[in-house]
Order: structure tokens, then C-alpha cells, then sequence
């Protein structure tokens, strides 16, 4: 799932240009279908959504995601910090956490212009699906790793 879009997979799927409506509890994003391949179709939205709104976590996880990136943009020239010993595994930094999110947003960006064409989701409907599961990834180790 994106912003722009989603992957539904189903035994019996609408055809191609046909209007639906995906729902979750109280959340609904409707859009139309515009490829099929089997047993799996793109859904291109009418609007923008809040993907983690429909993650199992919810709300909550991005509302911290979100939090962190603007603590860390705002917050003023960091002062060196006194030398930490070592510890097994290493959070992140700061900067690495910002990196790891800025990384999973051009993933991401990445993935909604190459679902764009057609014939490019036909063709690697799987491999776009695993570059929205490496920006899930990156977004949950810059997130659970903060320290």
C-alpha cells in the first residue's frame, strides 16, 4: 500500500477500470482498478491516504515517526555527546534515524512513479511490492531502534 495506491490480491477481482472501495474499520479510500494479473490488481486512489492509518499499528506509529523528523529538524546545532561505551547492537544516531526515513520516503517515491506504467507493474508487480516492504523496514528500525 501506498499514498496513491494499493496491491489486492483475490480469488475473484474487478476488471480493469472498475471503481472500488477498500475498508478497514471506520477508514475507506475508494479508486479504480487499472491492471490485473491472476489473482492480483492495482488500485490507483482517488485521494491521497495515511498509509500507517491502515498499518496494524495505526496512527500511533507514524505520529512518532513524524515527532522524530521534526524534533530533528528543529532542533539546534547538536552539541558533540559525551563518549558512550559501547553497546551491542548500536542504535542509530540522530542523523542515521533521519537518513533511514529519508531513504524509506524516495523508496517509496520510487515505487508510486514506477506504478505509474502499466506494463512496468505487470511486469514486476512482485519487485514494487518489495521496495514497499523495504521502506517498512527502514521506517520500523529508525523508529524502534531510538534510544
Amino acid at each position: 500500500m501506498s499514498p496513491d495506491g494499493a496491491l489486492i490480491e483475490g480469488a475473484t477481482l474487478p476488471g480493469v477500470g472498475d471503481p472500488l472501495s477498500l475498508r478497514r474499520g471506520e477508514l475507506n479510500a475508494s479508486g479504480r482498478i487499472v491492471w490485473q494479473d491472476g489473482g492480483k490488481a492495482g488500485v490507483r486512489f482517488d485521494h491521497h491516504v495515511q498509509v500507517a492509518d491502515w498499518l496494524p499499528a495505526g496512527a500511533a506509529r507514524q505520529q512518532l515517526v513524524e515527532q522524530t523528523v521534526h524534533e530533528l529538524k528543529n532542533a539546534p546545532a547538536a552539541v558533540a555527546p559525551a563518549p558512550v561505551a559501547a553497546r551491542a547492537p548500536i542504535a542509530p544516531s540522530s542523523v542515521e534515524r533521519v537518513d533511514l526515513l529519508e531513504t524509506a520516503d524516495a523508496l517509496d517515491a520510487l515505487a508510486d512513479a514506477l506504478a505509474e506504467n502499466p506494463q512496468v507493474i505487470l511486469d514486476h508487480s512482485t519487485r514494487l511490492q518489495v521496495l514497499d516492504v523495504a521502506a517498512q523496514l527502514l521506517r520500523r528500525c529508525a523508529v524502534t531502534s531510538r534510544t
